[in-house]
């Protein structure tokens, strides 16, 4: 990531905001490159769209509205350009977190023999409504077995609902991969920034071009008309 700061642009906009995310480390860094990636190109391009309004200003052979129509021109495209790097990022790490998502509540296969299984699911039906602290319990402490058994069959087998089968699996799924937890929170937390920066790239584009579109686009319009006029076309 870039070490450069650029105090023109806003720094919610600086690829380096990632790091500061829940789950980021550098083994997790590389499933958010789409994102960190359009960061990098949006916080540069920005940066030379400020370059070009400065240098522009010094240039006595143009206006200000001279110099708004060009910078607005070029910026206008680059916002498009960038805001669809947006969309592919959060299209790609979308798509990633919910193939986490199918992993993580996928079923559970049955380890235990088919007596101590019949067994353990009994145990746990006995419990009652204490059933579910039963299984948490199990899930705790890493017993594969007993967790298997219990949620490896129908739920009324061990006196679960099963809405809260659906919890426990996904649960003890989370214990068992926990990189895979940190991945997803990184991802649930890279899409968030990238909706809300998304918005930024319109508000820093503009605040680099010194005039907001509907400006531009009143600018170029006379620019046309003046430029119609001047075209005379002989008298026959």
């Amino acid at each position: 990531m870039p070490e450069q700061v650029d105090t023109r642009v806003s720094p919610a906009l600086h690829p380096s905001t990632l790091t500061a995310l829940d789950g980021y480390d550098e083994d997790s860094a590389k499933f958010i490159g789409d994102a960190e990636s359009a960061l990098r190109d949006a916080y540069v391009t920005i940066g030379k769209v400020h370059t070009a309004t400065e240098v522009g200003r010094n240039d006595p052979t143009h206006t200000e509205e001279h110099r708004i129509l060009i910078v607005g021109k070029v910026a206008a495209k680059e916002q498009e350009r960038l805001l669809r790097r947006f969309d592919v990022a959060t299209a790609n790490i979308t798509k990633a977190a919910e193939h986490i998502e199918r992993e993580l509540s996928v079923p559970v296969e049955s380890k235990a023999s088919l007596n101590v299984a019949s067994e353990i699911r009994a145990h746990s039906r006995s419990l009652d409504s204490k059933a579910v602290d039963f299984v948490r319990e199990r899930i705790n402490s890493g017993d594969d077995l007993s967790v298997s058994a219990v949620l490896g069959a129908p739920s009324y087998l061990s006196g679960l609902s099963d809405e809260m089968r659906t919890v426990l699996t996904r649960q003890w799924h989370e214990r068992q991969n926990p990189a895979l937890v940190q991945r997803l929170t990184l991802m649930r937390a890279t899409l968030d920034k990238l909706n809300t920066d998304a918005g930024k790239v319109f508000i820093e584009m503009e605040k680099a071009v010194g005039a907001d579109p509907s400006k531009v686009r009143n600018i170029g319009a006379a620019h046309e008309a003046a430029q119609a006029a001047l075209r005379i076309e002989p008298t026959v």
